[in-house]
């Protein structure tokens, strides 16, 4: 019998990778609390963090086979966060239904303001975007909202993996430190 417990971060990665829903289980122990964190630090309501939390990790489960033991489950978990988050901001119909219904007891007016700053905070993220170098934005485009992976992105642009990542890196950190 395995100490799942026991394993490290790589070790649970590999067994995922190959199917063990046990080390899924202890990954989902181990990182839920941070992820969930994340979440709720980015998007402000308990009850969206919660399901974009559940959602990385449906995705990290039905993903399984990309999984590189090699490389941070941390970083890619919350990566996987940090997207879920984004397509929140940039969705309208989020803005016309879930925040209705996210907020129920809401007054009218608290429901206008709180639309208000999802407008003001999805325009400041696009005006972020459309202000990167435009190599740097066209990867991140690509990354975030096409979905594709750093090796799509370096084979289709014609840039090394280690350049798109860079790219990837540097656009975070902006929308970072612009939105804190």
């Amino acid at each position: 019998m395995k100490a799942y417990w026991k394993m490290s971060d790589s070790e649970l990665t590999a067994a995922v990778r190959g199917g063990d829903s046990r080390a899924f289980d202890a990954l989902f122990l181990r990182w839920h609390p941070q992820v969930l964190q994340f979440l709720l630090s980015l998007v402000k309501e308990q009850v969206l963090a919660e399901d974009l939390t559940q959602g990385v990790f449906m995705k990290l489960w039905l993903h399984r086979d990309r999984l590189n033991p090699a490389q941070s489950l941390r970083n890619y978990l919350f990566v996987l966060a940090r997207n879920a988050a984004l397509d929140v901001f940039k969705s309208k119909r989020y803005l016309l239904t879930d925040s209705v219904t996210v907020l129920p007891e809401a007054s009218a007016s608290e429901r206008t303001e709180s639309q208000a700053e999802f407008t003001e905070t999805s325009a400041l993220i696009r005006r972020l975007v459309e202000s990167m170098p435009s190599q740097r934005q066209q990867v991140f485009l690509m990354s975030r909202y096409e979905q594709l992976s750093h090796e799509e992105i370096a084979q289709r642009l014609g840039l090394s993996v280690r350049t798109v990542e860079k790219h990837i890196q540097l656009a975070l950190q902006d929308l970072r430190k612009q939105l804190s």
